[in-house]
């Protein structure tokens, strides 16, 4: 069904208004995105049932970025500990060498 030589690419805002349509004549389903939401440049992507494995795989995909969104957000990184330098300067009066610390 796809006529036309340029591929185009929509990236769906969060707050995207989105639906379903069925066309049972077609047997078909699209998902539609209309363009009085998107001014003007909605789109609709019709689907058969032999795309459902392709659909599930998208799925997944957006299961698996969730889960990851997720984790993050519980995520708190550690405070780093304090150290103290590992080099410092010898306490000899007048000296400018240095040795290693001992911790």
């Amino acid at each position: 069904m796809l006529r036309t030589w340029t591929d185009t690419h929509y990236k769906l805002e969060d707050d995207d208004w989105l639906y379903i349509a069925t066309h049972e004549e077609q047997s078909s389903a699209s998902l539609v995105c209309p363009g009085y939401a998107r001014d003007g440049e909605g789109f609709s992507i019709h689907f058969t049932p032999a795309h459902l494995e392709t659909l599930e795989n998208l799925l997944a995909a957006l299961r698996i970025i969730k889960a990851q969104q997720e984790a993050m957000v519980d995520y708190t990184y550690p405070e780093p500990k304090q150290t103290k330098h590992l080099i410092r300067r010898s306490k000899m009066a007048g000296s400018s060498a240095t040795e290693p610390a001992t911790h």
